[in-house]
């Protein structure tokens, strides 16, 4: 199996500064966008959390940055223990079908104890949460013009291993069912229960039959078989020292996932207390081996990477606050050897990029905002 470069602790310890750069908006009006991906002819799909409970939906946004719902009535609701609302998060596109991570939602509430979850005594919004949804278009999404509508009842037919079928009235079809549903309620000694939050997924061209999921809750990454939808952990992320006596150990809190080479790299977020520097990009190998690729990172929560004929590749990471207890915005980070730069410092609330070649051209959600933002690059 090809063997992809990395590029060393010591190529990529000491970022330097771009030039500060416009963040025009491609794309608004859009509800608490969470991830996006890379489309046909152009176009991105976003995922959006919404505003009410099972307001969830994925939207196509063509190449002039028009928005269209393609998929609604996904479950999403107040996730413990800030109420923050969480729903329809990372996505996976092969063709006209689509794979759709389904987080946390409101399965939890906040416990006696700060850092402590436990079930939501008033039930839940949605029974499918903490899932990964498949859905088989007749037609690849930017060729969609209508969207389809989950119903709360339809929600339950998932649940029960049935496959939903939807028209949307314009003559396309949509077939879903539940490839996985997690265990999302598991005794923990230190916060109760521990909850599984699928967060980001990424298919492989090494391994055609396999869908790997960040589970930012179970601090894992899943493989899945496409085939029979059983999950296996293919890696689980120790604690992250973060040299604070009173909070000792962080979270690693996986958040994102991409192929690469015939492993995967992950950025690990690293949680409270949020310590800067404790964040990173890691490698991981066939094996489910881990080893950082690019540390020292603040809020890491996206990367993405691409071929440069005859030189190692150019990474890009993105982090959700260069400071997060002190409300400093994100940033989007470029590395090429030996040094990484600093593309963008001003961006707000951002949580995940789509990486167009094609455009020479970022693309970044901003889940506050309402919107995706471009960014040219060099």
């Amino acid at each position: 199996m090809k063997k992809m470069p990395a590029l060393g602790l010591l190529a990529i310890c000491c970022g330097t500064l771009g030039l500060a750069q416009q963040t025009p908006v491609f794309a608004s009006g859009l509800k608490n966008p969470s991830k996006v991906v890379l489309g046909a002819n152009g176009s991105l799909l976003v995922t959006e959390v919404g505003e009410k409970p099972n307001t969830g939906r994925v939207s196509v946004v063509d190449g002039g940055g028009r928005a269209q719902a393609l998929l609604e009535g996904l479950p999403s609701g107040a996730a413990a223990p800030d109420g923050t609302l969480d729903g329809p998060n990372g996505l996976a596109l092969a063709g006209n079908v689509l794979y759709v991570a389904n987080g946390e939602g409101d399965s939890h509430v906040a416990g006696p104890a700060p850092g402590t979850i436990v079930p939501n005594p008033n039930g839940r919004s949605s029974p499918i949460f903490s899932s990964i949804l498949r859905v088989t278009l007749t037609s690849e999404p930017d060729r969609i013009t209508a969207p389809f509508v989950l119903s709360r009842a339809d929600h339950d037919t998932l649940a029960d291993g049935k496959e939903v079928r939807l028209d949307n009235g314009a003559g396309d079809k949509a077939v879903l069912m539940l490839l996985t549903k997690f265990q999302d309620s598991v005794p923990d000694a230190r916060t109760i229960y521990r909850n599984s939050h699928p967060y980001g997924l990424s298919l492989h061209p090494y391994y055609p039959d396999l869908l790997f999921v960040a589970d930012a809750g179970m601090n894992v990454i899943w493989k899945i078989s496409l085939s029979t939808g059983r999950a296996q952990v293919h890696v689980r992320f120790a604690p992250i020292p973060t040299g604070v006596p009173a909070r000792p150990m962080a979270e690693a809190v996986p958040n994102s996932v991409r192929a690469y080479g015939d492993g995967l790299l992950v950025s690990l977020l690293s949680g409270v207390p949020f310590v800067p520097q404790t964040s990173s990009v890691v490698l991981v190998d066939p094996g489910g081996r881990y080893e950082p690729f690019i540390p020292w990172l603040s809020s890491a929560i996206d990367m993405a990477w691409e071929e440069r004929p005859g030189n190692i590749p150019t990474f890009y990471s993105l982090e959700f606050s260069a400071a997060l207890t002190q409300g400093a915005p994100g940033r989007l980070k470029r590395y090429d050897v030996p040094d990484g730069t600093v593309l963008v410092n001003t961006l707000r609330t951002p949580t995940s990029m789509a990486l167009d070649p094609a455009r020479k051209a970022m693309f970044i959600t901003d889940r506050s905002g309402g919107a995706v933002v471009r960014v040219a690059l060099p």
